[in-house]
């Protein structure tokens, strides 16, 4: 079965998800029957559609005609690879109007590469364009800056992704695949992906491996993600003082054998969204599953003020755990409290 982020990636204009005014300037430009300008920038985080762009441009500018050639910069970052380039731009294209460069990850490019195609991206040579795509646009020389148009691709909305993910549940449906899901799963794989559509349909190709029915708590399972009623037991117990309680929780999680420091990151990103739904009331706009609606409802600002406290601690306690051995030791350490003394 295809891979769902390869599936349904856009194939023209129109397909591309939010970017409205980067894909109507690029759509413009495309359409130039002179072309001056050949170098283009795109920037953004991983999976917003620097590369999807790219070949839709490359597919528009050369009417479905010819090859285009794709460089990873990450395994091809060196002067022969970017001399090799060179050489292929200064050629004609055969069979098409353009001779189209997509440099995936450029800015994993040596110092020295830059200085082989500086000079290229300079006179643009015979009939060749270059569309530049970076997550790290600080780590391009200014010298190659001044010599690209740059178009800066923002993350994609909660519910662009949303929407996309129900469409291509639908078009699958169509296909005889049957999914039934839940609005609110959906909704929570697209939080995940935290703004990349790519992501988004990898999560739910993951989701699908697992199973054709999509709710919170199959997510939980085939996500592989933290059992949040584990969470919410700690940070009641450690409102509570509760140190025997806290002290079999950890004990707890170090034996379960999962990552014992990933574990306590998401335990204090848990903890910054049971103040972001206390400051907003609105379990949407937090990373925890809304399944979980009715438990976090009760929490009030006594809870923040024990959150935003217990906030700061994790943060040096997470520092601590990445430095030492003593992973109990040091979660204990942060999380107990000194004991009452017996009344006599």
């Amino acid at each position: 079965m295809a891979n769902l982020a390869v599936k349904y990636r856009p194939k023209v204009f129109e397909d591309v998800v939010e970017q409205p005014l980067i894909v109507e300037i690029l759509k413009n430009l495309c359409s130039l029957e002179i072309l001056e300008n050949r170098n283009f920038l795109l920037i953004g985080s991983a999976g917003v559609g620097k590369t999807t762009l790219a070949r839709i441009c490359a597919n528009y500018l050369n009417q479905g005609e010819g090859d285009t050639i794709e460089i990873d910069a990450a395994s091809h970052n060196g002067v022969d690879s970017m001399r090799e380039v060179v050489q292929q731009a200064r050629q004609y294209p055969v069979g098409c109007k353009y001779k189209v460069f997509i440099v995936d990850e450029c800015h994993v490019l040596s110092q020295q590469a830059w200085q082989v195609l500086l000079k290229t991206l300079e006179e643009g040579p015979a009939k060749s364009i270059f569309f530049l795509c970076t997550t790290n646009p600080e780590k391009i020389p200014a010298t190659i800056l001044s010599r690209v148009q740059t178009f800066q691709l923002s993350k994609i909305s909660l519910r662009g992704i949303t929407d996309r993910l129900v469409y291509v549940i639908d078009k699958e449906n169509e296909e005889g695949r049957g999914i039934n899901y839940q609005l609110d799963a959906v909704n929570f794989i697209a939080k995940l992906a935290n703004g990349g559509m790519r992501d988004a349909l990898t999560l739910l190709d993951k989701a699908l491996a697992y199973s054709n029915n999509v709710t919170s708590e199959t997510l939980m399972a085939s996500l592989n993600l933290p059992n949040y009623d584990d969470y919410f037991s700690l940070l009641q117990s450690y409102a509570k003082r509760d140190n025997s309680s806290i002290a079999k929780i950890i004990n707890d999680v170090y034996n379960s054998g999962v990552n014992f420091v990933k574990w306590f990151e998401g335990f204090h990103s848990f903890v910054m969204n049971v103040v972001k739904y206390i400051f907003m009331k609105d379990i949407e706009v937090t990373m925890i599953p809304s399944h979980y609606k009715d438990r976090i409802s009760k929490y009030g600002t006594a809870q923040s003020v024990v959150c935003l406290k217990l906030g700061n601690k994790l943060m040096k306690m997470n520092y601590d755990l990445k430095t030492t051995q003593y992973l109990q030791e040091v979660a204990l350490t942060y999380l107990c409290s000194v004991p009452k003394k017996e009344s006599r």
